[in-house]
């Protein structure tokens, strides 16, 4: 079994050591986007393990994108969870919370739930606006149970692309819901808009003649936002994942994949983070 904690450390105490090394005067202004979902009852929808929507992994998750990314603003769009983190004062976290839970596209698909956006893309939309208000140089789009790992990521992730949007490219051997198989689709859990492209990222997202149901939000994506470049650090959805690399990004993580992800950052100083 696999538990995961973290310290009680002061967030601005974590904010300072885990942004420390990082060349953030460099990037400019950067807006996170995420969403928000947790409850007491298996995700129906859900790959990987568990505890990836937990309120445990949430402090892990928030305290790998301060280190990787050093955001100015976190933006969590939260779909009416009935579970939620603790929440004490945050340096940059700003908590959205929709009126009702809009559901998976996969909801909107089989007709449990009648919208045209899942929470997913709201989560996407709403970062991205907040993002656009505030003359942000760069919206970076971190899935609620995606995990970042190394130093001056953005750089990294950025390489030598010039393009104003970067997506995840097509997953090579993910897991599916059922097991191996997953479709090699265009990958959202990590997303980069540069200033330059976030009026046409959103106009490309609010134009959609289907819903997420008629079409999902990868395909989406991938027909109506190009040009668009992928992103130079590999895996989100991918496998396998070798965790020696200094930059990569990994999603659906399994409780094998999730403790060994753990005790690499531990190994290097994450304050905070315990594992049995």
């Amino acid at each position: 079994m696999l538990v995961v904690g973290a310290d009680k450390t002061k967030p601005a105490t974590i904010s300072a050591a885990l942004c420390a090394g990082n060349t953030k005067s460099d990037i400019g202004k950067v807006v996170v986007g995420s969403g928000w979902w947790c409850d007491h009852s298996p995700h129906k929808w859900g790959i990987g393990s568990p505890i990836t929507r937990s309120v445990a992994f949430f402090e892990i998750w928030y305290q790998q994108v301060k280190r990787c990314l050093c955001p100015d603003r976190i933006i969590i769009t939260d779909s009416a969870s009935p579970i939620k983190p603790h929440l004490p004062p945050r340096d940059c976290v700003q908590w959205i919370e929709l009126d009702r839970n809009y559901g998976h596209a996969n909801d909107i698909r089989v007709g449990s739930i009648r919208t045209k956006y899942s929470g997913f893309t709201r989560s996407v939309i709403m970062g991205a606006m907040y993002a656009l208000s505030c003359d942000a140089e760069f919206y970076v789009y971190v899935e609620q149970d995606a995990l970042l790992y190394g130093d001056d990521f953005l750089i990294h992730a950025l390489g030598d692309s010039t393009d104003d949007i970067l997506l995840g490219p097509p997953t090579q051997n993910g897991r599916g819901r059922r097991g191996p198989g997953a479709a090699p689709m265009m990958q959202q859990s990590l997303m980069i808009v540069r200033r330059l492209g976030l009026e046409r990222f959103l106009i490309g997202l609010l134009g959609s003649p289907w819903s997420d149901g008629e079409q999902s939000p990868e395909e989406t994506m991938r027909t109506r936002l190009l040009p668009y470049d992928f992103i130079r650090v590999p895996y989100g959805r991918s496998r396998p994942i070798d965790f020696d690399r200094s930059h990569f990004y990994a999603q659906h993580l399994d409780d094998e994949e999730l403790a060994r992800f753990l005790n690499k950052i531990e190994s290097t100083d994450t304050p905070g983070i315990k594992t049995l």
